[in-house]
């Protein structure tokens, strides 16, 4: 196990309490390994003891802020050595808390979304919080098999639930191949009134959606819009097999 890893740092760490399942760690360790020499900016949602900020520290040692926002007012008790480290004390989804978050950062290469798993909350700090990740940047959901239970305003045939809103989020990412049967605002009217549908869905700034057991990770484009299949490139002169004469599937 790399000693470097955030496996590795989890799994050793003492002080403060963090609490993850073990599937993510691995996971964690293929999305967030590009970034962990960059002076990366994270915001952690849902802070709880506090022990995950401390992992991030360790890992992204070249991280220029890692701002966790957490509406218990008693995480506004812990210290930390690291002048990296801001707690935010507040409703991640109120103005204060975006006002007190951008004005430590207006940009963030990473999101975690660790906080209250309600329903409501989750898409309300996607909603809120995924422009202002710089390109390329990565935005997790953490606990998502939580939106599989009824008391967390979910379940799985819950047609209003953010599980139901991303998995129709990842056909916007294609929307380049029904964008004449449909526009957004209409495809998305179960989860936002007429107009209202946010501006970088819209633009076409989500990129990717993956969905693993208990993790939903949207990943933001390098640049706005919606046709992001690119160029048709074929190459090679020989058909033995099939004359191509541009027709067809790619092969």
């Amino acid at each position: 196990m790399d000693s470097k890893s955030i496996d590795f740092l989890h799994r050793g760490k003492t002080g403060k309490v963090s609490d993850k399942w073990a599937s993510y760690l691995p996971y964690y360790d293929s999305i967030f390994y590009p970034l962990r020499n960059e002076s990366v900016r994270l915001l952690e949602i849902g802070v709880q003891n506090g022990g995950s900020l401390d992992t991030w520290a360790s890992y992204f040692q070249s991280a220029k802020a890692l701002v966790g926002c957490d509406i218990d007012h008693k995480c506004g008790e812990l210290k930390y050595d690291d002048e990296r480290i801001k707690i935010i004390v507040a409703d991640i989804n109120s103005d204060i808390a975006y006002r007190q978050v951008t004005a430590i950062s207006s940009q963030f290469e990473i999101i975690i979304d660790d906080g209250s798993h309600q329903a409501n909350d989750i898409l309300g700090s996607f909603c809120n919080y995924f422009s202002l990740l710089s390109p390329g940047g990565i935005y997790v959901v953490e606990d998502a098999h939580c939106l599989y239970m009824n008391e967390f305003g979910g379940g799985i045939l819950n047609e209003n639930s953010p599980y139901a809103f991303f998995k129709k989020l990842l056909d916007v990412v294609s929307f380049q191949f029904w964008e004449n049967e449909i526009n957004i605002n209409t495809y998305l009217r179960t989860f936002f009134d007429l107009q209202e549908v946010p501006k970088f869905i819209l633009d076409g700034w989500v990129d990717s959606i993956e969905f693993r057991n208990s993790i939903i990770t949207i990943r933001k484009a390098l640049r706005p819009g919606h046709d992001k299949l690119g160029d048709r490139l074929t190459v090679g002169h020989l058909t033995q097999v099939q004359d191509w004469g541009g027709r067809g599937r790619p092969g």
